[in-house]
């Protein structure tokens, strides 16, 4: 079976007819693993890209490719056919199909082309490594719809659909367990005279949505290092030889739900009952050892897709799902060599979603909150759902770019964003002060924490300044965490004798999450079990009306306690007892706490021992300095390069990444390849180059 299995997926790469000569292609992976490709068209680089990824995480590519192709739910079971539905439910394969050819650049297709045949090729030659062998060849119109419905579910569809589903609409519309925190400072304000950028997204730290590090190069003038997602074509945050840019994602309403009268097969709109439009979805759903097949009616009403549910039927309108060109956007700010090239590329307004923090080696540094956002009829009708019988509150109509939230060189020296509102990103005298219909206005403790300590430095930043704002473990003293959690920290001991230890040790707690910190683990656990209690992000506990009440900090703190005294046999312990950053034979203490800027996510990973892994927050991070001289890359990752448990990059900058310590990256392909510790060709055997050095 498996000589067949070889032969068939060789018939696949014939058919899939190769355009590009892998030879002309060289990756060298540097001592930490990280490849760098070297190709003389983009198109090339792509497909070097996506060989080089495939070898690092092959599945998590595959994964993401097969939720375009409805057949996620056939390998990952239950979580994947969400995706597979939601491909369907929000028409993005309809979409794409019908409006690919005249929507994408000669010039980038040619790039999806080349990253695609690089995907394929991947797999004819790594039969056993192939998840879904039918759903190969994967296309070009994979790859975008895979784009399309990720962004369209990051962008609000998909925590719209679980508000609906819950009936929790008014708790769940806004806020989202995603973060990132990003800063950029000017010359005027840095001791050296550079402008300082730093990129630091909190995603998943394994999986289809973590970062992976790579560095593309074409001599068509593509050369930028920095993050992707598994499936990605080109790098999504990062730095070229100019300028660099991160990511962090903003919170503004982009989209509408309607509550709909529904009666039959009709819905009532503007007085007149009229017909949903109908279709169906197959989809298949591994259960076990069985794929079981399903049939679900689709309806789709003026407003957009329509959701049943026991309270009803619901009508999503989100802007996602309709704009195809968001790889292309990133396509051309990765190739920009200024900002007024940069600024041409994102006034494609084809992202959805996503603060934009950006410095350049000019000396410019900017921020925009950039998105689609909807113009509504009646802007004063903010609260969700909305009266799905009147066409006079459905949108058509995107804010303009001139109109979205931006500052440019603010006199303040410095931009920042933590997913705080756009109200709050420099100083207060340099501060955005515009508004527009569903424009986020809470903040978060992240983006508190940053312009606290930023205020708090009146001259030029040092170096260690900027690490030492990055890597704070601190929530505010007196800001949305202290308001929102003060009962907690006033509690009377001796009203609750059985817990009282503990109340006083969050009395004398600093609000530090260091390792090393005492008190730290009560809190953090006292967090763990009201997030399970209510099943919200940790962030809805900041941003609801209701602070937390003494029923449920008592509660909340009796618990901790007991998963204390049971698994640690005491209440006095340190964080990185309690907290580990884990990955095979690698087993650290752990810093950091959900919404400090050295942010944490964890959870339980050993319940008898009283152990939680943390999973996601602090990732990839680059820390830049640009000046005329050029552009100076520090880059750290919380695993390493590789997903796979036997290599040596499985886990080697986990000590690094605990430690706050960061390696450094290089443009220059001389010293690249002489320190190389491989240089081949995809498809080729590797060639070794001797050990290559640290950096």
């Amino acid at each position: 079976m498996k000589i067949v299995g070889i032969i068939w997926l060789q018939l696949v790469g014939l058919i899939a007819a190769a355009q590009i000569n892998p030879e002309h292609i060289t990756i060298a992976r540097d001592s930490f693993g990280v490849p760098h490709i070297f190709a003389k068209t983009d198109a090339e680089a792509a497909y070097g890209l996506a060989w080089a990824h495939s070898e690092d995480d092959f599945k998590s590519i595959q994964q993401n490719l097969l939720a375009a192709k409805g057949m996620l739910g056939e390998v990952e079971g239950k979580n994947g056919v969400l995706f597979d539905f939601a491909m369907k439910f929000f028409g993005i394969d309809t979409f794409v199909e019908n409006n690919f050819d005249n929507d994408l650049s000669t010039d980038f297709k040619k790039v999806m082309n080349g990253y695609i045949e690089g995907v394929n090729d991947y797999a004819t030659s790594h039969p056993d490594e192939v998840l879904q062998k039918k759903a190969l060849p994967f296309t070009v119109k994979d790859a975008v719809k895979g784009y399309t419905l990720n962004l369209t579910l990051m962008s609000g569809a998909g925590l719209a659909l679980k508000a609906i589903k819950e009936n929790r609409i008014r708790d769940f519309y806004e806020p989202n367990e995603t973060g990132s925190n990003a800063m950029a400072i000017a010359p005027q304000k840095t001791e050296d005279g550079k402008a300082w950028l730093l990129v630091n997204s909190h995603q998943p730290i394994e999986g289809p949505f973590s970062w992976y590090e790579a560095h593309i190069c074409s001599e068509e003038g593509w050369d930028i290092i920095g993050g992707l997602f598994p499936g990605g074509a080109t790098i999504f945050v990062g730095t070229n030889r100019y300028l660099g840019w991160a990511h962090t994602n903003n919170y503004h309403t982009t989209g509408d739900i309607y509550k709909l009268k529904v009666k039959g097969n009709k819905y009532l709109f503007d007085g007149v009952w009229k017909n949903f439009r109908i279709g169906k979805v197959k989809l298949k759903v591994k259960l076990g050892g069985i794929k079981l097949a399903l049939s679900k009616k689709l309806r789709f009403s003026e407003q957009g897709p329509v959701f049943k549910t026991k309270q009803g039927y619901f009508a999503l309108r989100f802007p996602a799902n309709r704009d195809m060109r968001a790889a292309e956007q990133w396509y051309r700010m990765n190739k920009a060599k200024n900002l007024q090239e940069f600024q041409q590329a994102i006034h494609l307004e084809a992202i959805p979603l996503f603060n934009i923090i950006y410095a350049d080696r000019e000396g410019n540094i900017f921020w925009q909150s950039g998105g689609m956002f909807p113009i509504r009829p009646i802007p004063q009708l903010s609260h969700q759902p909305l009266d799905g019988t009147r066409s006079d509150v459905v949108w058509h109509q995107l804010l303009p770019y001139e109109k979205k939230p931006a500052l440019l060189n603010p006199d303040c020296g410095y931009v920042f964003n933590c997913n705080e509102t756009p109200l709050n990103t420099s100083g207060e005298s340099c501060n955005w002060k515009g508004n527009f219909s569903g424009c986020q206005r809470f903040q978060y403790n992240r983006g508190e924490r940053f312009g606290e300590m930023l205020k708090a430095i009146p001259g030029k930043l040092t170096w260690s300044d900027f690490n030492r704002i990055k890597f704070d473990k601190h929530y505010c003293l007196d800001s949305s965490y202290a308001q929102k959690f003060h009962c907690v920290y006033s509690l009377d001991e001796t009203k609750y004798p059985q817990i009282a230890d503990c109340i006083l040790k969050l009395k004398h707690w600093n609000f530090d999450g260091s390792a090393n910190n005492r008190e730290a683990p009560v809190a953090m656990l006292m967090h763990e079990y009201l997030i399970k209690k209510y099943k919200w992000p940790f962030a809805m506990f900041m941003i609801r009306q209701q602070p937390v009440s003494e029923k449920e900090a008592v509660w909340a703190i009796g618990q901790a306690k007991k998963f204390l005294l049971k698994t640690h046999q005491s209440t006095d312990l340190a964080l990185g007892d309690l907290q580990r950053h884990i990955r095979g034979h690698v087993n650290l203490p752990a810093s950091g706490l959900k919404e400090v800027p050295r942010a944490a996510d964890c959870k339980l990973w050993d319940k008898k021992k009283g152990i939680y892994r943390v999973t996601g927050g602090d990732g990839y991070i680059q820390m830049n300095r640009y000046s005329t001289d050029g552009v100076e890359v520090n880059s750290i990752n919380a695993y390493g390069a590789s997903t796979h448990s036997e290599s040596k990059h499985y886990t080697d900058q986990m000590e690094m990444f605990e430690n706050q310590q960061f390696k450094r990256m290089t443009f220059d392909k001389d010293e690249i390849l002489q320190h190389a510790e491989r240089i081949y060709h995809p498809a080729e055997e590797e060639k070794t180059t001797g050990k290559a050095q640290v950096q």
